[in-house]
């Protein structure tokens, strides 16, 4: 396996050197205008547009990229080797991740270790095998198993469903592609690490089935809840070919089957999933789609984003008129 190697073209370092091409002078006069955005003592970027002003579709693309510069211009200024870990390894392998990426980069040292946290570097002291890091540039990165199971170990329940659910799935590249068996053998092998029962927990509760970060992040949120769990990926064929339905619960005395859908703008705004049709074809076929869906006698409910980010207020009411059952005590 290898880790996908880091960019740094983007990347301005000063130099002392007057015949170098950018100057310590110059350099610094360039931050002060604006021209320039300092990511670390020495090392700038281009200031980038607002991420406001980028297209809806390749924000979380391009924020992605404007984080890994902070990675890699620590990785710059940093004196000797460093494992990058956390968050930071996240955006290395790119597995999915919900909400805006930090500003702070985590790395990771042996418990022996000096090196303290300080300017927006934080330092993780744990043990680490050779097995469980590869090399990103000049320096490290903890493997995406490692990287997971580090984010199960942290409490981090919804961050590490949503990583693993992507690194189990169709979608993942051959890179990112991890099993449970490797994320448990990592729990298991410090185990005398606090947290380790809710960390297995997580591990478990991710299903390689869910089709992209909006359905793990609204499992999860329907877990939480309390709710009945729905059935994945379920089929249901027709005489085209088959629909598969994003969430199904199975039918109780009080009400039919009950497909959920979870709908991100993206499949009808985002004409590079569109496959060459229009956004309006795009709606007539999710219209049919449902249509026949709901004539087999199922019900049917919606949600996106919004509701996904904020389910006491918005989805638990969604589910309850639905006649989705709580059966467990609400976590939130």
């Amino acid at each position: 396996m290898h880790a996908p190697q880091p960019d740094l073209t983007r990347l301005i370092r000063a130099s002392r050197d007057p015949a170098a091409l950018v100057s310590h002078q110059e350099f610094s006069r360039r931050v002060r205008s604006g021209d320039y955005e300092r990511l670390r003592r020495g090392v700038a970027r281009e200031a980038p547009v607002p991420l406001s002003s980028v297209d809806r579709f390749d924000r979380v693309a391009h924020a992605r990229l404007r984080y890994l510069d902070v990675v890699a211009a620590v990785g710059e200024t940093r004196r000797g080797q460093v494992v990058f870990a956390g968050q930071a390894a996240l955006a290395i392998w790119d597995l999915a991740t919900i909400g805006s990426r930090p500003t702070s980069v985590e790395i990771l040292e042996p418990p022996g270790s000096a090196r303290r946290s300080k300017r927006g570097v934080i330092v993780h002291r744990m043990p680490f095998m050779d097995d469980e890091i590869l090399p990103w540039g000049d320096h490290f990165v903890t493997s995406p198993a490692r990287t997971i199971a580090d984010l199960a170990r942290s409490g981090d329940f919804t961050a590490t469903v949503v990583a693993l659910d992507h690194a189990l799935s169709r979608r993942a590249t051959s890179e990112q592609r991890v099993s449970k068996d490797e994320v448990y053998e990592l729990l298991d092998r410090y185990a005398s690490t606090r947290g380790l029962a809710r960390a297995r927990a997580a591990v478990e509760f991710a299903d390689g089935r869910s089709g992209s970060g909006g359905e793990s992040l609204s499992r999860v949120d329907i877990y939480q809840l309390g709710f009945e769990l729905p059935e994945l990926q379920v089929r249901h064929s027709h005489p085209g070919g088959y629909y598969d339905a994003d969430f199904e619960w199975p039918a109780t005395a009080q009400r039919p089957p009950t497909i959920g859908e979870f709908d991100g703008l993206m499949k009808y705004l985002d004409a590079r999933l569109r496959n060459g049709a229009d956004a309006a074809q795009v709606v007539v076929a999710e219209k049919v789609r449902e249509d026949f869906l709901r004539a087999e006698g199922n019900g049917f409910l919606r949600w996106g984003w919004e509701e996904a980010r904020k389910p006491v207020l918005l989805l638990r009411p969604r589910l309850l008129r639905a006649g989705i059952r709580i059966v467990r005590r609400p976590m939130i």
